[in-house]
């Protein structure tokens, strides 16, 4: 830095004006272009003094950020989804997405680093500085779950090793174990193990019970090597002998369950020898079972020891012989085949895995062999030598006589060896009658019928599989050996085909094996001795699933590619879906402009044109060979049309949860050169017409075209250089919708998400996962929905329209009168936009659009929101009756915040505000005036330069309202009179929705009745969005749109709250009068918001609020009460009119014969009103939603009655004093209760809900200003075990900690008796209760 520029800068520093224009550049513009839609939004950005959350620091890699505030004490937000965000930057493996059953091949140790943390933006160490400084200085606030638990469910053995060693040394709880045999992997345990052996072997886990959640071979191997690590269950063949014992003794019964082993803690290691013992004799056994006798005397006497014995489905799964071997052998696998057992035996199993699966499967699938049978032939099998070289043959071959329902194995074995036993075939099929016969002696009447349908199924004899169909199904591939890596294909849709990468060979003939083998090595010799010795007939009789492997080096795959392609790939094409398969596994390697077919057989010739077809759609790749080795491409009208209609269906704007679907920019260039190919073809048509040569390529490349535009990250010049090669009147559609949407996404991911986020798109793709109805074809038959074809002008909306650019020379006037009439706010929004879009697409910078982003997004506004409310009469029946006007604005408020544009914000609130006065008797939410801003407005605020109040003892006969003037006004609300100093904001006029209510006849408390004003419903959403971005002075203008509105200033300040927004709380509580319902703001776990920073605030700032935190509930109700009589009315008439439910009700009402029914049903009313009505919190009891409206429109009759009733005096009497009796009642209620159940005792108040979310800083706080008011009971002990919060009691039983509670833990018998029933924690406890 120079010593001018270091001038220039302290003077820019120094000057407030410039340096506060600065930094509300930087806090107020989107400096980031994102490339999807719904990643803008108004949660991108955060001041870092207003960032709390560990969880959102960790996720967003501000590590420096982290230290810095534990150095400087700041506060952090910590929970246990945080936690597991942190340990996660340190896992070694991706954790099993809802255990996975495949098999997870593990890295060796010294290759750990190279895993998912490639991502991560710092280095291991750097994470594990943040956790021991989290531990060192914030351990109370950190260790508030089970660390070593979390660390073991996201695989961080570091994190483990840090913590469990010194200094920290945290506790390895049993479960832990448990937990990471099932969920986790291989490092991790064996981390546990050696942190904590002597834990484990104490407590030991199950095998079964490891296998049965995880099926990781390498994890139930390793646990079954070391007999420390687990308990086996006694053979099964022994628990049958005991319980036919038991049927003649009164010893302790033995049950086999599927529920977990629990181990007493008074059988500690005797039981778990024993156990063991089991295995070897039955002594032993009998040893352990009275040991358990006498342990237990004090016990119920027929309690059951539990044992787990190993699912045969889970069994099955596993992929280790040796496993296999070894549990049958313990006979500890429970249950057999179920009726579909015809697919086990798989030919490409090696020896030892067929030879076990043999054995499996006479062990559990055939139960009717006799002892005799199964032993006779195992003799057999143990007498083919396993050195003959045919030894796996002569397995395969007995395998196949002995097991002939074995479908699969028994065609492929015949496919493979080409032999037809027919010795055998005979005795085969009585025996097959034989074993029929046996099960059907067995079984009921309706299981034999099933039995017999199942074998005439699968009965086929060794004869029919000369002659038997070569048609595969998807369940002959199964997932064993993965050789190579699918193929990736452009179509988002059929790139995750079915498609086998799986070593099959054992499965196909000898010579196709051979030849596929070859073809693999690139041995061209080979290949040659083959065709010469086979016949000219020979194809590759291989899976239509089939993925050929290729060499690995391309000169040699070329030769391979030659060498066939001499012969036209005769012995490739046994079929055209075989032979594309190898045309895109070899242009995959080698790009498929250096390839070229010199010629194909005839019948392969008579399906180009389905080969073209299906490449196009499959693979680009294949698609660019095929045109760069043919000319002739013949296609009849009908496939042309078929063509077309399932070309159609890719036209996909987007998905579930209106997510947008773009392929990655990677197919970007393959996809310009295929349209650069494909017109070559169509300009060759031209010159040389063949039939429906031109039409053909024309769908070809409008639907090439169709997926370029979608791309992700495709830029403007790559399209206007495709739009220049591509003739005008070629590119059909170009008024389709589908082409307007990604027009308007390429210009700006911001314009495609204002469609995204309209009302009612949403529903065609709610309920359903099936992509052919997503948008973009014809709406949802039933759905009431936004179809944007019907609304949106697309013939506006053109390609020169969005995306046309000029020379910038001639657009320089045209853009200078534009940004002449916008203001200063949307001059920048407009030129940020433009100029970020340009460098996003890396256009030219010599070009400007047209037309500027502004132009476009409020066309967009104005066709598909604000033209829509005004002009469309039947409007709501777009989200099924709802308020369109209300939803859509409430979206486009959404919208303007979640893009960054305050400017366009403020527009729209000022269309909604004359909208609303044009059409007034459309409206349809009012709102009540009783305690709204502009009435809770504070004499000592700073809003407004001088406000009187005058309390007024007795409410004003009539609500009046004056004219507001420049310079003073004064107004009744009320009871209170305002008189304010240059106040400009109108009084609004009482809504014509109304019930005309005679204020003579009523009387007090009902008159006069609270006036209704027409009012906008601000969703929660819009109000959360307000509170993150904007200051106390955009808070206050945006109040004043609502000013008038009951609760509406309390509303923003709960929204404040939860966004730990203390600037705008400040702000509020100085300016309005907010009184407290409850505090904190937010009691629940869960919320977003800080409790303690809530806290802290508030006794630091306004303690006089809170100060008698006891009489909050108290005095809410008191308002209530006082508030109830002004809105009771009105309610009572809309209960009648609103539910149909009431009917009844309402007729009894009506009637004069009878009073006493009639006083009945004033009662019955008024009392489920007011329990309504206390029990609602918040803005929405003193507000009318669209019934109202609906009711005085279509029931006015009816409302007119009510109200006739209602006005008579004698009703109001007993209106009254029903009325009077509740509020008593309701008094009397609240004193019994303060004197019955103390405050200090109340589960529900300020610290006991705290202490059960265990949050003690927020505890301790309290505590400090709450000194001696609250006690921890054991109440409040169990909800928080509840809720998994063991840390905060561990805390509080610490003497030292309990300075400011009534009681404390030292020698609390109650205490110890109710945690001594907590199974992992107990032992812990008492330790610290006895200090």
């Amino acid at each position: 830095m120079t010593e001018r520029t270091e001038i220039l800068f302290w003077k820019v520093f120094k000057n407030k004006f410039i340096l506060k224009e600065i930094f509300n550049q930087i806090h107020n513009n989107e400096w980031i272009e994102y490339d999807e839609p719904d990643k803008y939004n108004v949660n991108n950005r955060c001041k870092f003094g207003d960032t709390h959350s560990l969880r959102k620091m960790i996720n967003n890699d501000l590590l420096p950020l982290i230290k810095d505030k534990i150095k400087h004490g700041d506060h952090i937000e910590i929970d246990r989804d945080s936690i597991k965000n942190l340990f996660s930057k340190l896992s070694k493996t991706q954790p099993l997405q809802q255990y996975n059953q495949d098999e997870i091949t593990l890295s060796n140790n010294n290759n750990n680093n190279n895993n998912n943390n490639n991502n991560n933006k710092f280095k291991d160490e750097d994470y594990l500085e943040i956790i021991e400084l989290l531990m060192k200085d914030r351990r109370d606030e950190f260790e508030i779950t089970d660390l070593i638990m979390s660390a073991t469910s996201t695989n961080s053995p570091d994190v483990i090793r840090l913590l469990v060693n010194k200094p920290y040394s945290v506790i390895i709880y049993p479960t832990t174990f448990e937990f990471a045999i099932k969920y986790s992997n291989l490092e991790t345990i064996k981390e546990l193990i050696n942190l904590e052996s002597i834990n484990i072997k104490n407590h030991g886990i199950l095998i079964i019970t490891a296998h049965r959640k995880t099926l990781k071979t390498i994890i139930t191997e390793f646990i079954f090597n070391d007999p420390s690590l687990y308990l086996i269950p006694p053979p099964l063949s022994l628990i049958n002998n005991n319980k036919k014992q038991q049927k003649q003794s009164k010893n302790k019964r033995l049950k086999v369950s599927e529920s977990n082993l629990k181990n007493k803690t008074n059988n500690n290691n005797n039981n778990n020898n024993n156990n063991n013992n089991n295995n070897n004799n039955n002594n032993n056994n009998n040893n352990n079972n009275n040991n358990s006798d006498e342990e237990d005397e004090d016990e119920e006497d027929d309690e059951e020891i539990k044992y787990e014995y190993i699912k045969f489905n889970e069994f099955v799964k596993l992929k280790s012989t040796n496993l296999l071997r070894s549990f049958m052998e313990l006979d500890i696998v429970q249950g057999e085949f179920e009726k579909n057992m015809n697919s086990f035996l798989k030919m490409y199993h090696p020896y030892e895995r067929l030879k076990v699966n043999i054995q499996i499967l006479l062990k559990y699938g055939t139960p009717s062999l006799d002892t005799i049978e199964i032993k006779e032939f195992l003799k057999k099998i143990d007498n083919i030598d396993e050195n003959d070289p045919n030894h796996l043959c002569k397995l395969q071959e007995l395998a196949a006589l002995q097991f002939p329902n074995q479908k699969n194995f028994c065609f492929y074995y015949s496919k493979k060896y080409g032999r037809i036993i027919k010795e055998q075939q005979q005795q085969q099929q009585q025996q097959q009658q034989q074993q029929q016969q046996q099960q059907q002696q067995q079984q009921e009447e309706e299981e034999e019928e099933e039995q017999q349908q199942e074998e005439e199924q699968i009965d086929v004899s060794f004869q029919d599989y000369d002659t038997y169909s070569n048609v595969e199904t998807e369940n002959e591939v199964e997932e064993e050996v993965n050789v190579n890596e699918q193929p990736e294909f452009f179509n988002i849709f059929n790139k995750f085909r079915k498609a086998t990468v799986y070593n099959l060979t054992e499965r196909y003939p000898h010579e196709t094996s051979l030849y596929l083998n070859a073809i693999k090595e690139g041995d061209i010799d080979s290949m040659k001795k083959l065709d010469i010795t086979l016949t000219p007939e020979f194809r590759l009789d291989v899976s239509r699933f089939h993925y050929f492997q290729l060499p690995k080096e391309k000169e040699v795959l070329m030769k391979v590619w030659h060498y066939l392609n001499e012969n036209s790939f005769k012995q490739i094409g046994i079929n055209h879906e075989i032979l594309m398969e190898f045309f895109s596994s070899v242009a995959d390697v080698i790009q498929p402009l250096h390839l070229k077919i010199s010629s194909l057989e005839d019948f392969i010739m008579e399906n180009l044109n389905l080969m073209l077809f299906n490449s196009l759609i499959k693979n680009l790749n294949v698609f660019q060979l095929l045109l760069n080795s043919f000319d002739n491409f013949y296609f009849s009208s009908g496939i042309l049309e078929e063509m077309n209609d399932l070309l159609n269906h890719e036209k996909i704007i987007f998905g579930r949860k209106c997510k947008i679907i773009q392929p990655d920019n990677k197919y970007i260039n393959q996809l310009i050169k295929s349209i650069e190919m494909a017109m070559e073809k169509y300009n060759k048509f031209i010159d040389k017409p063949i039939e429906n040569g031109i039409e053909s390529f024309s769908i070809f490349i409008n639907y090439l075209y169709d997926q370029l535009i979608r791309i992700k990250g495709i830029s403007v010049d790559q399209l206007d250089y495709i739009r220049s090669i591509i003739p005008e009147q070629l590119l059909a559609f170009k008024c389709e919708l589908y082409r307007t949407f990604f027009y308007l996404n390429i210009r700006s991911p911001k314009l495609s998400k204002y469609i995204l986020t309209r009302t009612g798109i949403s529903l065609f793709t709610s309920n359903t996962t099936n992509h052919s109805i997503l948008f973009g074809l014809n709406p949802i038959e039933g759905f009431s929905t936004l179809d944007l074809i019907n609304y949106l002008k697309l013939d506006l909306f053109t390609y020169d329209y969005i995306l046309g650019r000029d020379d910038a020379t001639n657009n320089n006037n045209n853009n200078n009168n534009n940004n002449n009439n916008n203001n200063n706010n949307n001059n920048n929004n407009n030129n940020n936009n433009n100029n970020n879009n340009n460098n996003n697409n890396n256009n030219s910078n010599s070009k400007r659009f047209i037309n500027q982003f502004d132009t476009i997004l409020k066309e967009l506004i104005k066709q598909l929101s604000h033209d829509i409310c005004t002009n469309v009469s039947n409007r709501d029946e777009i989200i099924d009756g709802e308020d369109f006007f209300m939803v859509s604005l409430n979206e486009d408020l959404k919208y303007s915040l979640d893009i960054g544009r305050k400017d366009l914000f403020w527009e729209l609130l000022d269309w909604i505000q004359q909208y609303m006065i044009k059409n007034e008797n459309l409206m349809k939410y009012q709102a009540y005036q009783f305690n709204s801003p502009y009435e809770s407005l504070l004499s000592t605020g700073t809003i407004f330069s001088n406000v009187n109040i005058i309390e007024s003892p007795h409410p004003p006969p009539k609500t009046t309202t004056t004219a507001t003037t420049a310079t003073t006004a004064t107004t009744a609300i009320g009871s209170r009179i305002l008189k304010i100093d240059n106040f400009e904001k109108p009084l609004p006029n009482e809504s014509t929705i109304k019930i005309d209510w005679n204020s003579d006849k009523l009387i007090e408390p009902f008159k006069p009745i609270s006036k209704l004003i027409n009012s906008f419903k601000f969703e929660k959403d819009i109000l959360q969005s307000i509170c993150k971005v904007m200051n106390v002075n955009e808070i206050q203008r945006f109040i004043e749109y609502n000013f008038f509105v009951s609760n509406f200033h309390i509303l923003i300040y709960s929204c404040a709250v939860n966004n730990n927004r203390y600037d705008i709380m400040s702000f509020l509580l100085n300016n309005y009068n907010i009184k407290f319902n409850t505090f904190p703001t937010f009691s629940k776990a869960g919320n977003q918001h800080s409790q303690y920073l809530e806290c802290k605030f508030i006794f630091e700032n306004h303690f006089e609020k809170v100060k008698n935190i006891s009489k909050l509930g108290l005095e809410w109700r008191e308002r209530r009460d006082l508030q109830f009589p002004l809105i009771l009315l009105n309610d009572f008439v809309l209960y009648f009119c609103y539910d149909e439910y009431n009917t009844k009700i309402y007729n009894e009402f009506i009637q004069d014969d009878n009073l006493e029914i009639r006083n009945k049903v004033i009662k019955k009313t008024i009392e489920g009103l007011m329990n309504e009505y206390y029990d609602e919190s918040g803005e929405e009891v003193y507000n009318l939603g669209g019934y109202f409206q609906s009711v005085i429109k279509d029931q006015s009759d009816k409302v007119s009655i009510i109200k006739s009733i209602i006005e008579q005096s004698d009703t109001q009497l007993y209106f009254k004093s029903v009325l009077d009796q509740f509020l008593l009642e309701s008094k009397n209620e609240r004193n019994t209760d303060e004197i019955e159940s103390p405050f200090n005792e109340y589960i529900r108040n300020l610290f006991s809900q705290t202490f059960i979310n265990g949050d003690i800083k927020t505890c301790d706080l309290i505590l400090k200003y709450y000194p001696n008011q609250f006690e921890i009971t054991a109440a409040l002990i169990s909800e928080a075990l509840r809720a998994h919060n063991i840390h905060i009691i561990k805390y509080y039983c610490k003497a030292g900690n309990c300075k400011n509670l009534i009681n404390n833990f030292k020698n609390n018998a109650s205490l110890k008796k109710l945690l001594s029933k907590h199974p992992i924690y107990q032992y812990l406890i008492f330790d610290r209760l006895n200090k």
